[in-house]
Order: structure tokens, then C-alpha cells, then sequence
């Protein structure tokens, strides 16, 4: 149990859970490109004379490692040197590494000389996708001039051509089913189209196909400056060069899938899940969809909601995980039992183009240039700094004439802007990682609530104002990172933003489902560092305990709960809906916090329990559940004299005195709605009983010489019922500030 103290608070403690593994007034902005930069808060420089701490500013990501600590890539154990062209798609068989570039030839790479084998020719536009059949006797690729190539992987020749009917755009993926002999292609056109190679004889055709020279894949990326990505606008069409002996065949119409999503597809994966065998679509639309597939159809199962502005650019499938590559430079995992967004990486500054996985080993490449390895943890093991743009990567466990155990011969192989395709060992890496990242292995929930705590959330005062900004963009990332849909609330000026966060529950029709509402806050009071042993907005932990501002009041518990439902997703136990409501004007007695949330009721479903973490405990162990809180009766905005304005204005206090003498009757009856609805009525042999305590009472008065008349006998009864059956309400105490 961690114990979560602060040394000048009076709070005392808390038990966090371990972790595993707009409204109509108001702006919400989306975690989707959301950098922790400072200058996005549109203040002047009104926070300057604020002493920075020596970590100031939280890390964007959860992904525990910092520069200083970060082990770089072991050198490539090989460099091949491509051309003149960026590498796009890498495919490699037992005895051939393939490539495909902006360049319409494909290269084969002799993988025990690392000497060109030969040039496969063919295509007429850049070679955006390469894959193998499971036994790699077919490569498959699919081009920018809108046709797809089978090759045979032995001989190095061209076996047919797959077109469709009608432009179809550039062909940016393509994939192959081994049990259903099916080929699953993506297309610029938003459309999946499919073609049966076991019946492909019957789709013969001996029509041309002419193409755009210019493939419209650089156009649909991000702008570099690199001179590859220089491609000549124009649209003159023309036509494939001759192949002999090549035979053509038409996808037929009733295997052409339209407008599969609203954006073009980028990827597409194979799987398996308790459905049976899918098919995993991501596109620039921001969504992933997972399809049912058989021999002759292709039944949509699911729709994994993105954002148009963070396009799904490459896939890759582990157990029963779905890592996508995302435009914004995150990488979001998706678990294909329950569909639930589990997690977001925020893994790299740009674009993530593309993803290898094998086993424990998870490697990501980006347009930043950076190829990052990932444990089991979802942590940063390793990065590597490339002079280009990372389009493709491949993890290989065979190499020329033997194969490799999985563990002893992998290969990484990277293709980039920098027209160098690299090979890696990735032996070398485990030696060069092994036990240098032991101390980064420690509960992720302390250290996101230590870099919480180093931001000055101080509410009421302007020059926090910049402070309480990036203390709420911090939660707000970590709510994306965890799994959970977020957002941030800002509501007038000069108020701190509202976090809004939700977990959803299983997927689960037979039941229904609680909507829990959990409330919190992310501001602190300031801190008189005179009276502390240690830097109040520097995390100590010592004998024992947490040492900070807030990390009672109020950020760990919210950190803890927050971590929790994270948590019971991962396990898929999460069976009720989740939402967290953070707000960073609490201590400022939440001003605005009523408006924006009237303001953003569409956002927040209606809750069946709301729970709210502000009450103490009794001591270090045992927790303090409190089934109710206080209301607030709010007056004028200012504070006025009573000397000058009373009687001109309603004062709350005489307000809620009014209140107050109604909750009870002149019989002392509880006048409150339903308050005694589930009080069971007195019986008959429930009164005997205390008939009897009553003569016991009546005895003790004769012997003392003391009468008690009827009436008063009757009053201890009632007396007795109040204090041992009936449920009581008391005002214990007004205070006025």
C-alpha cells in the first residue's frame, strides 16, 4: 500500500491502486495534438517570478525514460545502400530481402552477399506495399498506378497482374489470406477490394490498364523537405510498360467493398479473435475497422472511433492487441476481445508511419526520424536517431539458409527518406538493455503524480494561471494515455479549465451498465515553504510516506482512481461506465464550475453514483466512506456591507436559516421528502420489548421513592425509539466566513 501524505496538510492518506501494465459557451480541445508547451497558454508573461523547480515540466508521456538515460540503438550490422529514392515497402523471404521505393522497380537483395540479386519491372508508379505469401512463394505489391503485382518469390518473375475496373487511386496496402487463397487490397478510393486467387481464371482480362503518372500518395502525407519527396505534377496518362508473358486479371464488382471509410485507407492486418478469421482496416478517417471475412464476403463487426485529424497510418497485430500508428505521432492500442481503447502511446513528435512486432518486441518509426523500442511495459528501451523519415520497418527470425530461434536471431530491418535500408541485430540490443533500465521499473502512477505535483496548481492567484493550464493539459494526457476518452472544459477567462475523462465498460447487452461519476480537483492552496521540511511541489517519499502539495488534496487520490478504472480495463472487468470530472477552482470556492458544467450536460452522461474523494480518514489504515455532502447556497458575488446594503439584497446565511427551520417539524418530525419511506413500522411485539425496559424503569422509581406518571412513560418510550430505531438528522454547526 502506498500511503500519500502531505507534511503541512492535515489530510493523512490514501491506498491508490497499482498500476498494471464543447460545449455551446465553452472550448473543448481534444488530447489529439496536444503539446505540453507552455506557449499555448495565451497569457503574457504574468508567471515569470515563479521559481521553477529543477523538473519543472512534466514529461509528455508516461513513457518513463529520459534522454539522459536512453540507450541508443546499437549500430546496424549492415547498411545497404538503395538510390536515388525513398524506401517505401520491405518484404523479406528465407533467401531474398525485397524493397519497393518512389522508384516503379522492386529490388532483391541477396541476403548472404547483401549484393543486388536483380530488379523486378513492372510497374509504372511508386511501390507503396510489399508482402509475402505464408510460404513465400508469392510476393505480393501494390502500387501507385493502381494495380497490384504476384510475383514469383523463387524465380523473380512476374506471374499476373490484378487491376480493377476503374481508377481506383494509389493501392496503399495489401494483404494475404493463406486460408481463404484471398487477396485483401486498400485503396485511395475508400474502398477494400478483394480478389480470389483460386478462381482467378474466371476474371481473365486482356483490357489495358492506363494510370495516372502521378501517384497521389505524397500528396496525401505530410510535407518534408527532403528532395525524394519531389514528384512531378502531372497528370498525363499513360500506359504500363510491356511484360511478356503476363497475364491480366479484373477484380470482379461484387468484390469491390465502396466507401469502407471516409478517408484512404493506409493499412490493413489479418487476425484472428473469437469471431473467427478479420480483417483490420485503419484510414485517414481516424477509425479502425475490424471486418468478418470468409471465402466470398466481408461483414463489418466493429467500428474503433478515431479523429479525423490523427489518421491510422500503419497496423500491426500481437495476441490479441491491435497497435495502430497514428498520424499525430501516438501509437493507440485497441483489445480485439472487448474492443476497448486500452492504451495511447505518445511515442514519437510526428507521424508514426510505421510498427514491427514479434513477440516482446515492439518497434515503432516515424517521420521524426526516431526508431524507438518498446517492453513489455509499453516502455521506451531504446531509441534510434535516423537522418530520415521512417516509411517502413520488418522484424525477420530467418536469415539466408537457416532459420533463427526467435530469440537468438531476429533481425530489424528499417527503410527511410535517407534512402538506406539498415539492419539490426537484435541480439545486440538485448545486451546493450539488459538491467540498465531496472531502476525504471517503479509504479508509473508515482511518477506521473511526482511530475504532477512539480506544477504549481494553484488556484485564485494569476500567476498560476499558466501553471493550473499545463497541470490540467498533464491530466489531460494522461487520460489519452491510459485508454480513456478526454478532453479539456475552458470555461470564462481567468477560471481554470475543467479535465473530463472517460472509461467506458464492457460491451456487455445482457446487462445495464452504471453511469459512476467520480469528482475531483487538480488545484492546491498555495504553500508557505518556511513551514515545510521539504519542497512542497517537489514529491519526497520518506519512511513510508509522500511528501507534496495535493498529493492528498486532491491529485492522488484523483491519480489513484483514475489509475484503477485503467486498470480494470486492461483486466476487463470495467463493467460501468466511468467518468471523471476534474475541476481547478476548488479551492477558490469553484467558481464557474456550476455554469460550465450546465454548459456541457451533453458531454457528461447522468450519473447513477457520484463519488467524491474529500473527507478524511480515522486513521492510517482504515478508509472514511461518506455517503453525503454538503449543498451551497451562494449569495452576491462580492461581499457587501451590511451597514450600507442590507435589506437591499437576500444574505445567505438568513436564506439558509429559513432552510434549515424546515427540516424539522414543531413534533420534531424529519420533514424531508422519503426520509422515513424505508423505516419499518413499529409492531405490536417489537413495543412489548420496550414494555419491558419501561417496567424495569418503573421498578427503579419505586425503589427510589419516585413516581412516573403515564405521559411519562409514554415519553421515555418515544425517547428510547429516537435514540435506538428511528433515523435522526441534527445541525451540529454553521460556520460563516
Amino acid at each position: 500500500m502506498h500511503r500519500i501524505n502531505t507534511f503541512a496538510d492535515t489530510e493523512h492518506s490514501i491506498s491508490p491502486q497499482p498500476f498494471g501494465s464543447g460545449n455551446r459557451s465553452l472550448l473543448v480541445i481534444p488530447t489529439e495534438n496536444q503539446s505540453q508547451n507552455s506557449d499555448d497558454y495565451p497569457l503574457d508573461d504574468i508567471n515569470n517570478d515563479i521559481r521553477r523547480r529543477a523538473s519543472p515540466t512534466p514529461l509528455r508521456s508516461l513513457n518513463r525514460i529520459s534522454f539522459r538515460n536512453e540507450t541508443i540503438l546499437s549500430k546496424p550490422s549492415h547498411i545497404i545502400t538503395h538510390g536515388e529514392d525513398s524506401i517505401l515497402s520491405l518484404a523479406c523471404s528465407k533467401h531474398y530481402l525485397f524493397s519497393g521505393s518512389q522508384n516503379p522497380n522492386i529490388k532483391v537483395w541477396d541476403l548472404k552477399t547483401f549484393q543486388q540479386k536483380t530488379t523486378l519491372r513492372g510497374h509504372i508508379g511508386s511501390v507503396l506495399c510489399l508482402t509475402l505469401s505464408g510460404d513465400q512463394t508469392m510476393l505480393f505489391s501494390s502500387s501507385g498506378d493502381g494495380t497490384v503485382r504476384v510475383w514469383d518469390a523463387w524465380m523473380l518473375k512476374c506471374l499476373y497482374v490484378i487491376q480493377s475496373s476503374h481508377d481506383i487511386g494509389d493501392l496503399f496496402t495489401v494483404v494475404y489470406s493463406d486460408s481463404l487463397e484471398t487477396l485483401y487490397i486498400g485503396c485511395q478510393n475508400t474502398s477494400i477490394q478483394t480478389f480470389d486467387l483460386s478462381t482467378k481464371e474466371e476474371c481473365k482480362t486482356s483490357q489495358p490498364w492506363n494510370a495516372c503518372k502521378n501517384p497521389k500518395f505524397f500528396d496525401t502525407m505530410p510535407t518534408y523537405s527532403d528532395d525524394a519527396f519531389e514528384v512531378v505534377e502531372t497528370n498525363e496518362p499513360f500506359f504500363e510498360r510491356e511484360c511478356d508473358d503476363v497475364e491480366r486479371y479484373l477484380i470482379d464488382e461484387s468484390r469491390i467493398h465502396l466507401y469502407c471509410h471516409n478517408g484512404y485507407i493506409y493499412a490493413l492486418a489479418l487476425g484472428k479473435n473469437k469471431d473467427g478469421e478479420i480483417l483490420i482496416s485503419g484510414s485517414g478517417d481516424g477509425d479502425v475497422k475490424v471486418w468478418s471475412i470468409r471465402k466470398d464476403s466481408m461483414d463489418l463487426l466493429k467500428i474503433l472511433k478515431g479523429t479525423e485529424d490523427s489518421g491510422i497510418l500503419t497496423l500491426a497485430l500481437h495476441d490479441e492487441l491491435i497497435f495502430c500508428g497514428v498520424q499525430n505521432g501516438n501509437i493507440k492500442i485497441y483489445d480485439l476481445d472487448t474492443y476497448q481503447h486500452v492504451r495511447s502511446l505518445m511515442a514519437h513528435d510526428d507521424d508514426v508511419l510505421a510498427l514491427a512486432i514479434h513477440e516482446n518486441y515492439l518497434f515503432s518509426g516515424s517521420a521524426d526520424g526516431t526508431i524507438k523500442r518498446w517492453n513489455e511495459k509499453f516502455e521506451i528501451s531504446d531509441t534510434s536517431k535516423s537522418q530520415g523519415t521512417i516509411f517502413v520497418l520488418i522484424i525477420v527470425s530467418q536469415f539466408g539458409d537457416c532459420e533463427l530461434s526467435p530469440s537468438h536471431g531476429l533481425r530489424l530491418i528499417s527503410g527511410a527518406s535517407d534512402r538506406l535500408i539498415k539492419i539490426w541485430d537484435l541480439p545486440a540490443l538485448i545486451i546493450n538493455t539488459e538491467g540498465k533500465f531496472e531502476e525504471l521499473t517503479t509504479d508509473v502512477m508515482l511518477y506521473a503524480l511526482s511530475k504532477w505535483i512539480s506544477l504549481q496548481t494553484v488556484s485564485g492567484d494569476q500567476k498560476y494561471s499558466r501553471e493550473c493550464f499545463r497541470g490540467a493539459k498533464y491530466l489531460n494526457d494522461i487520460f489519452e494515455q491510459l485508454g480513456a476518452r478526454s478532453s479539456l472544459i475552458i470555461g470564462k477567462q481567468e477560471q481554470n479549465s475543467i479535465v473530463l475523462g472517460k472509461f467506458s465498460g464492457i460491451d456487455d447487452n445482457e446487462s445495464s451498465k452504471l453511469n459512476i461519476l467520480v469528482y475531483g480537483h487538480y488545484d492546491v492552496i498555495g504553500a508557505d515553504e518556511t513551514k515545510w521540511r521539504s519542497d512542497p511541489f517537489e514529491m519526497l517519499s520518506k519512511d513510508g510516506y509522500i511528501y507534496g502539495r495535493g498529493v492528498t488534496d486532491n491529485k492522488g487520490p484523483m491519480l489513484a482512481a483514475i489509475f484503477a478504472a485503467s486498470e480494470l480495463v486492461k483486466e476487463k472487468k470495467l463493467k460501468a461506465n466511468v467518468t471523471f470530472l476534474i475541476e481547478g477552482e476548488e479551492e477558490n470556492g469553484s467558481v464557474g464550475f456550476y455554469e460550465a458544467v450546465e454548459n456541457s450536460k451533453h458531454l457528461i452522461e447522468d450519473p447513477d453514483v457520484i463519488f467524491v474523494s474529500n473527507s478524511y480518514w480515522l486513521d492510517d489504515e482504515t478508509p472514511c466512506l461518506i455517503y453525503g455532502l454538503r449543498g451551497v447556497i451562494s449569495g452576491p458575488r462580492n461581499d457587501l456591507h451590511s451597514g450600507v446594503q442590507g435589506g437591499a439584497v437576500s444574505e445567505p446565511l438568513i436564506d439558509m436559516v429559513k432552510v434549515l427551520s424546515k427540516l424539522v417539524s414543531d413534533d420534531n418530525r424529519i420533514q424531508i421528502p422519503k426520509f422515513y419511506d424505508k423505516v419499518r413500522p413499529v409492531t405490536p411485539s417489537e413495543e412489548k420489548l420496550y414494555d419491558s425496559i419501561l417496567n424495569s424503569r418503573l421498578r427503579f422509581h419505586k425503589n427510589h421513592s419516585q413516581e412516573m406518571d403515564e405521559s411519562q412513560s409514554f415519553q421515555t418510550r418515544e425517547t428510547l425509539m429516537s435514540r435506538w430505531r428511528y433515523p435522526s438528522l441534527t445541525i451540529h454547526k454553521i460556520n460563516v466566513s
